[in-house]
């Protein structure tokens, strides 16, 4: 097995990008996080293009491991977890571990996942229903944008449902929160 960064340059390299140095320091800071973790970057910073390849690399670590990706919405939602596949199915060290034709967007499973309720990737909007899901790490990725934080009330449905989370992870889950501050009272 190997580090999240030289799995990261990796992928760099097939992807023909050049990595700055601000991109190093995420990926090793992802590697060796806690279990709650907040990754504030500026827009444009390329936090959900790095997060994917950081969930590939998690499923190459462990063909066990369940993620929660949760977005602003739905449709956000998705473009992680077909950012996600799209990587698992290209990266040299990954091939072969996606199954052709098992789940959808929504919710798939890699090659060697033993527990077929719960997806290795389950992705949906912050406000959508996630109940009785399990997972070892919650991600949200930009769940707060301007249209869910505009007013008091809107701020509180919002942390209530992150509130949520804390039901679905499994003992020893971690929580990870990236994105970018909207208010002074942000949740990053």
């Amino acid at each position: 097995m190997i580090s999240f960064v030289a799995f990261f340059i990796i992928w760099a390299e097939r992807m023909g990008w050049e990595v700055p140095d601000c991109h190093y320091r995420a990926c090793h800071w992802l590697e060796h996080r806690g279990d709650l973790a907040v990754l504030r970057c500026f827009r444009g910073f390329g936090k959900s293009t790095i997060l994917a390849v950081y969930n590939a690399w998690r499923y190459y670590q462990n063909r066990q491991y369940r993620i929660l990706h949760q977005s602003e919405a739905d449709g956000t939602a998705y473009k992680t977890s077909r950012d996600t596949q799209n990587v698992l199915r290209n990266h040299p060290l990954t091939k072969g571990m996606l199954p052709d034709g098992q789940g959808t967007v929504e919710q798939w499973w890699v090659n060697g996942s033993l527990d077929m309720r719960n997806g290795s990737m389950y992705a949906k909007g912050i406000l959508s229903n996630v109940t009785s899901a399990r997972a070892d790490e919650c991600q949200n990725d930009d769940v707060e944008v301007p249209r869910n934080i505009q007013t008091p009330e809107a701020r509180e449905k919002l942390r209530y449902r992150l509130g949520e989370q804390t039901h679905i992870l499994v003992p020893g889950g971690r929580k990870l929160f990236i994105g970018t501050p909207h208010t002074h009272d942000s949740l990053y």
